[in-house]
Formats: C-alpha cells, structure tokens, sequence
C-alpha cells in the first residue's frame, strides 16, 4: 500500500506551536515529546488514513498516544495526500 503525504495546514502549524510552547513551560524538553507523539500519530496516518472514523464534515481524528491532543485531517484519495486541519487538545471543541 503506498503511504499518504501527510501536511499540516497553517492552523494546525499554530496548534502545535501553542501546545509546545506550553508544555515546555511546565517542564523543559515536555514539547519535544509532544512534537514525537504528532510525528507517531502523523506516520500512522500516512500508512493507513482510512483506521481514523469520521467525526464531522467528512473530517477524521486520531488520538496521540501519550498527550491528550487529536488531529483533525482530510483525505484527498485522488492526490494521496492527508492534509492535518488541526491539533486539538481533547476538551476543546472541533471546528464547525
């Protein structure tokens, strides 16, 4: 099976930047693990988008494994390509 390619938008970008930033603030060296977690997640997504259920408005989310955050993504099968909409902490409310 080939692997998707995986982008964050903008907002997402800002999400994650936001949570790092945080984290690191709590406990020096906290965002990098985090950033691991959304690069572990990311590659998961990249070999199999479709193990994700759809939530909303055709968009899907996957849990990190070790942070309570979830990525919101689309898929463009035509193109292989996921495109990450966001990083939400889980008590944050989806878009739409």
């Amino acid at each position: 099976m080939k692997k998707y390619k995986v982008v964050f938008s903008t907002a997402a970008l800002n999400d994650m930047k936001e949570a790092r930033k945080w984290y690191n603030l709590q406990q020096k060296g906290l965002g990098k693990r985090l950033t691991e977690d959304v690069k572990t997640i990311s590659s998961s997504i990249s070999r199999n988008p479709f193990f994700a259920s759809v939530k909303y408005d055709n968009i899907r989310t996957a849990a990190c494994k070790k942070f309570p955050y979830a990525l919101h993504f689309e898929i463009d099968e035509a193109n292989q390509l996921v495109t990450v909409i966001a990083v939400f902490h889980f008590s944050r409310k989806p878009l739409g």
